[in-house]
């Protein structure tokens, strides 16, 4: 493979290739380059941000939202029991990158970096000796990201390519300009995130970019009854017909054997599905009530309303990945490589919560679907082992005969039933309000061992170093808090502690 700069796809061609245009009928006519037998596959990951597995009928939800993934489901091995690193895009998705978590990368704000001493053993570093490696990142935090890691990416895709409307400001500049520019750019605008950003600044942007939206939206009415999708903290709109449209172009095109990282914005707030999904699931079930937790927002009457929609943007979605893979397939794409579907993280309707930017690290924000094809694949295999986003790096090295660094917290997934994996301890940490140097003063951390799960929170005044202890098999709705009661209380505890004291040290 050469990995020479030079190869790269300028970002000019690709906004043509992107400008307005359904990009489908040109992918099809695109050559895709045929591996030969005996050369390395290609690394194919989609993320989803905020798709929680607890909303995927593949892993039993009782609404129809994803025969698509289902039907991809078959000939794949499915990962029953996978957990995000964190709860929200920042944090989780840089230990989805690097193999490591939280407080090791300690990516731990809205728009903090990645450690310096973590970013060599970023993905594309680590695969670049193989493979052509390729980015596109539709949320804004994780293409952020991508810019520390730009070094070994040989094709970055601008974040804001594939959308109808709408630029971002920080990467039209260059990369060592980006994340003051990133900066500059989110305290002026984005003042639900920076309390002392330019309010006057943030509602004039916001106005002039209504004003615009209601031009495309104006064609799209019909289409979209509860408005165009949209990246909202930057106003940028989109279809997701003319996202994937966009991304087979620039799978289409990359020299192979490649590794490609798309992070695909939907199913985030806001919920928009399009007319054909819209009240799909007009059913009137709702899960079993949960009472307000002490670190819930409110207890809102609109919880069944948003996760019906969310619902139904899924199932949008899904139908859009459908066309993704049946590209695959036509193109002997799923032949020759590994096809990885996954989430950052997921999202909550319950305990007094709607999202995902909270203290709490309930089951829905942090179980994510892992689903995972090889090439040639034919058969379904279904592992419940506990796994952890930070496996994915370690399992993309050794399926690539790559070494894999010491310093990387994940193991290699089990693509069979593991017993040794049973008593194997996986974390989840969440610490936005902490600074990314110094001690963690306000945090939550939740520990997952066999069937149980501990969850402790330190430091917040309401609900000051509590534990929570749920047994995830028996009581998957987190009803029974079981902490004090079952005798696992106290070994998860000490183990809790143990690690609490041990990454709560400055950085």
């Amino acid at each position: 493979m050469n990995g020479n700069k030079k190869n790269k796809l300028s970002r000019r061609e690709f906004i043509k290739l992107s400008a307005g245009i359904s990009l489908a009928p040109l992918a099809n006519k695109l050559p895709v380059t045929q591996l030969q037998v005996g050369t390395t596959p290609n690394i194919i990951l989609l993320v989803f941000d905020t798709l929680s597995a607890y909303h995927l009928s593949l892993y039993g939800y009782p609404r129809k939202t994803c025969p698509n993934m289902e039907q991809f489901a078959e000939k794949a091995t499915v990962f029953h029991n996978h957990h995000a690193a964190a709860n929200f895009t920042t944090p989780s998705t840089a230990s989805l990158l690097t193999g490591a978590y939280p407080w090791q990368h300690r990516s731990l704000t809205l728009t903090s970096r990645t450690r310096p001493q973590v970013v060599p053993h970023n993905i594309f570093n680590l695969l670049q000796s193989k493979y052509y490696t390729a980015a596109y990142a539709q949320n804004l935090y994780a293409d952020k990201l991508l810019f520390q890691f730009e070094d070994n990416i040989d094709h970055h895709q601008p974040t804001d390519n594939f959308n109808l409307m709408g630029r971002m400001v920080y990467n039209r500049f260059p990369v060592e300009e980006v994340d003051p520019v990133f900066r500059s750019h989110d305290s002026l605008l984005f003042t639900r995130v920076h309390p002392r950003g330019s309010l006057f600044i943030s509602l004039l942007y916001s106005v002039t970019n209504i004003l615009k939206s209601q031009l495309i939206y104006q064609d799209l009415r019909s289409k979209y009854p509860l408005g165009i999708p949209t990246i909202s903290t930057n106003n940028v709109y989109f279809t997701i017909d003319e996202v994937i449209d966009g991304v087979i172009t620039l799978v289409a095109t990359l020299p192979t054997p490649f590794l490609s990282y798309i992070h695909l914005m939907p199913p985030h707030s806001p919920y928009r599905p399009n007319k054909n999904f819209h009240k799909l699931f007009n059913d009137k079930w709702e899960p079993v009530s949960k009472a307000k937790h002490p670190l819930g927002d409110e207890q809102r009457s609109d919880f069944p309303e948003k996760r019906q929609t969310y619902d139904e943007f899924i199932a949008n979605l899904d139908h859009q990945i459908g066309k993704l893979l049946d590209y695959f397939e036509k193109t002997g794409l799923a032949d020759n490589s590994y096809i990885i579907l996954t989430s950052d993280h997921g999202e909550l309707f319950e305990w007094g919560h709607l999202g995902h930017y909270t203290p709490l690290l309930f089951e829905p924000l942090l179980r994510v679907p892992l689903i995972i094809s090889a090439p040639g694949q034919t058969t379904r295999k279904d592992v419940h082992t506990l796994t952890s986003s930070v496996d994915l790096l370690p399992t993309l090295l050794h399926i690539s005969d790559l070494a894999i660094p010491a310093s990387l917290e994940g193991q290699v997934l089990p693509f069979e039933q593991s017993p040794e994996f049973y008593d194997r301890s996986i974390w989840a940490l969440e610490a936005k309000e902490n600074s990314i140097f110094g001690q963690l003063r306000k945090a939550t951390l939740s520990l997952f061992k066999g069937q149980h799960k501990l969850v402790y929170y330190h430091g917040y005044e309401k609900y000051k170093n509590q534990y929570e202890l749920y047994n995830i098999q028996e009581d998957p709705g987190e009803l029974a808090n079981i902490y004090g009661v079952d005798p696992k209380s106290i070994e998860m505890q000490a183990e809790l502690d143990r690690k609490f004291r041990e990454i709560n040290q400055p950085i």
